[in-house]
């Protein structure tokens, strides 16, 4: 299957209640404008096997613009930073989302408004170009906040970034089952950076993909069974999945299930399909048919 990047792509967010989020998200962090549906998903339905099993629910969606997007790789080569303690504690997958502020005023403003929220920076280099904070207590997402384009071979996007274990492993199965990439791969000492308070020295291999116009979707669960509230239930709200917009949902299924991709989740009343592919590198990606 390839991708049409022209479609655009989603980053979704479960979330157990939509308000301390959207607050933090806009007056904090400088995201939105948010526009709020509520979906009943009468049609919702588990997939296992081959058999099919009702689950309908209602939710509370909330989604905003979140620009130019890019998919990150991280493989820690040396030291130890905080990518891997994410892996030793949950395994591969979703450790941040960046924002690309732009500016080294827009970088200081924001962190300006998340220091009189109680928020502050945990690792990086917080005093020159990017940091992670410690914003997961509300919305469940570690944000990563960066001045400027062309830190470690960006364009000036924003980013998903995972963890991942084997860099050449998950670009190739993202590439052949998706049509992800082309991948851009490089490294990156990074000798004096900040963790919890200690300086470290660690090193870095990068992968960045494009992703296209991308947007933010926190997804409230207002009754019923999804794949949001298996989260919710084990590990609590956080990332959740990729979105790949498809012009074709059905004929995109199909091609990934030649592949040995099968879906496990889908929502007709949302055009949406989950995808099981967070064996290699983590990730739960969906496809979602645009019109």
């Amino acid at each position: 299957m390839q991708i049409d990047l022209s479609l655009g792509t989603s980053v979704g967010v479960a979330i157990r209640d939509l308000e301390p989020v959207l607050e933090l998200y806009s007056e904090g962090l400088g995201l939105g404008p948010f526009e709020i549906e509520e979906i009943d998903a009468a049609s919702a339905h588990f997939r296992q096997g081959g058999q099919d099993r009702p689950a309908p629910s209602k939710m509370r969606i909330a989604t905003a613009p979140l620009g130019i997007c890019e998919l990150e790789l991280i493989e820690v080569i040396g030291g130890h930073p905080p990518h891997t303690d994410f892996i030793q504690a949950q395994g591969e997958g979703m450790n941040h989302l960046n924002l690309d502020k732009l500016t080294a005023e827009g970088y200081l403003d924001t962190l300006s408004k998340l220091y009189w929220r109680g928020i502050e920076p945990f690792w990086g280099l917080p005093f020159g170009s990017f940091c992670y904070v410690d914003s997961q207590e509300i919305g469940g997402v570690v944000f990563e906040v960066m001045v400027g384009s062309g830190h470690a071979g960006k364009k000036g996007h924003n980013h998903l970034g995972l963890a991942i274990e084997e860099t050449q492993k998950t670009i190739d199965f993202y590439s052949k089952t998706l049509g992800l990439g082309p991948f851009r791969t490089g490294e990156y000492p990074t000798p004096r950076a900040v963790y919890r308070e200690k300086r470290i020295e660690t090193n870095f291999r990068a992968s960045f993909c494009d992703l296209g116009e991308s947007r933010l979707r926190l997804y409230q669960i207002l009754e019923g069974d999804t794949p949001i509230t298996d989260q919710l239930t084990t590990r609590g709200e956080g990332l959740h999945h990729l979105c790949l917009h498809v012009a074709d949902l059905d004929r995109s299924l199909a091609a990934l299930a030649a592949t040995g991709i099968e879906a496990n989740w889908l929502c007709p009343e949302l055009g949406m399909a989950q995808l099981d592919t967070a064996a290699i590198g983590g990730m739960i990606f969906s496809l979602r048919q645009t019109d």
